[in-house]
C-alpha cells in the first residue's frame, strides 16, 4: 500500500463497513478494536457527515436488508454485489440529530442485550458439555455414588420398536388418528412436530419414549411428547424410568453412529446395528436418575434463554419496524 492508500484506506472509530458482495447490506461498525487497520475489497465504508449516528445507519442497513430494499440497486451475475455508484443513490431518512442519537441508542441498548444473551447461551452450552463429557462416561461421579459402571446394548437396556410408514392414504392434518414422526424432519431440532395424523398407525410409540433417526442423518434423538405414530426412518427406544438417561447417552452418543452408517444410495441402521449400540451404564439407578436430573437442568435452563433471546430478537424486529419508518416517534429534550 502507498502513502496515499494507507491515509485512504485506515479505518476511524466509528467508521461503517458495509458488504459489497454476497450478504449484501451486512455491516458492523468499527470500534478501534485494533490501533491500526485497513479495509480492502468487497467492503464499503460509510464515514457519517455532519454527525449522522453510525448506529441509526447500521439499523436502516439491518432493517433494509430485512424488507429487500436493496434488490432495486443490486446488480446481479452468480453473485449479489451492491456497486458505490448506485449504493450513494439510496435514499436516507435524515431525523434530527438528537432524534438519531435516541433511535441509535435503544436499538444498539436491543443488539447489546441479544449479544449478551448469545454469549450467555454460548457459555452456557459450553458448560453442559463439560457436564455430558465428565458424567456420561463416568470420569465424574456425582456425590454418594461409588458402584461401578459397565458397558451395555441398547437391546438390553430398553424395548426397540423400528418405525413403518402407514399407507398414504390414511394421511390427514386435520388430527386425526395419531401423529406422525417421520425420521430427522421431525427430531433434527429434538422437538416433534403436529405436521401429520393418520388414521391407521403402524408401529406406534408412547409418551417419552426416546426417539432416534436411523436413516441418514443417523443419531438424531428427541423425546416423544405424546403417543404417536412412528414413520419410516425412526425408532423409539422404551426403557420406562431409564428414558431420560438412555435420552442424554444417546444426544452424546450421536458421532459414534458414522461407523454403523450403511447404504449405497442413503446411510441406514438396522433394527440389528440399534440393538447392539453400546452406551456406558451406571450400575445404581439412583445415579442414572440423578445424572439425569442433573443434565435435564441444564437443558431447562438453555431452553429458557433461548426463549428469552427469541423475544429479545423480535422484541428489536417490532422497534426497528417502528422507530425507522416513523411511525413511532421518541420523545426529544427541549435544548
Amino acid at each position: 500500500m502507498t502513502r496515499s492508500d494507507l491515509q485512504r484506506y485506515r479505518l476511524q472509530a466509528g467508521d461503517l463497513l458495509v458488504c459489497e458482495g454476497g450478504d449484501v447490506g451486512r455491516g458492523a461498525i468499527w470500534r478501534n478494536e485494533l490501533s491500526e487497520c485497513y479495509y480492502q475489497k468487497a467492503l464499503h465504508r460509510l464515514r457519517a457527515k455532519r454527525g449522522y449516528d453510525a448506529r441509526l445507519m447500521l439499523a436502516l442497513l439491518q432493517y433494509w436488508s430485512s424488507i429487500g430494499a436493496f434488490s432495486d440497486f443490486v446488480t446481479q451475475t452468480s453473485i449479489a454485489h451492491l456497486p458505490r455508484e448506485k449504493f450513494v443513490l439510496m435514499p436516507l431518512p435524515l431525523p434530527p440529530k438528537e432524534e438519531q442519537r435516541r433511535i441509535g441508542k435503544a436499538l444498539q441498548d436491543a443488539d447489546d442485550l441479544i449479544a449478551t444473551l448469545e454469549r450467555l447461551i454460548a457459555k452456557k452450552q459450553a458448560i453442559k458439555q463439560g457436564m455430558v463429557q465428565q458424567l456420561l462416561t463416568g470420569r465424574t461421579r456425582l456425590p454418594g455414588f461409588e458402584d461401578d459402571w459397565s458397558m451395555r446394548t441398547l437391546g438390553s437396556v430398553a424395548t426397540v420398536t423400528m418405525g413403518q410408514s402407514p399407507a398414504g392414504s390414511t394421511y390427514n392434518s386435520d388430527a386425526h388418528g395419531l401423529p406422525l414422526i417421520q425420521g430427522n424432519a421431525d427430531i433434527r431440532d429434538r422437538i416433534t412436530f403436529d405436521r401429520i395424523w393418520t388414521t391407521a398407525p403402524t408401529k406406534t410409540c408412547e409418551a417419552n419414549d426416546v426417539l432416534l433417526t436411523v436413516r441418514a442423518p443417523v443419531g438424531y434423538t428427541a423425546i416423544a411428547s405424546k403417543r404417536s405414530c412412528l414413520g419410516r426412518g425412526v425408532c423409539a427406544l422404551g426403557a420406562n424410568g431409564d428414558n431420560r438417561f438412555i435420552f442424554h447417552a444417546m444426544v452424546h452418543a450421536e458421532p459414534a453412529w458414522a461407523v454403523y452408517e450403511q447404504g449405497s444410495t442413503f446411510t441406514a441402521v438396522n433394527s440389528t446395528e440399534v440393538r447392539s449400540f453400546t452406551i456406558k451404564w451406571p450400575t445404581d439407578v439412583k445415579e442414572r436418575e440423578a445424572v439425569a436430573d442433573v443434565l435435564d437442568d441444564a437443558d431447562k435452563e438453555l431452553y429458557s434463554l433461548r426463549g428469552r433471546l427469541a423475544k429479545a430478537r423480535a422484541i428489536k424486529t417490532g422497534m426497528m419496524q417502528q422507530l425507522l419508518t416513523g411511525r413511532v416517534r421518541l420523545p426529544v429534550e427541549a435544548s
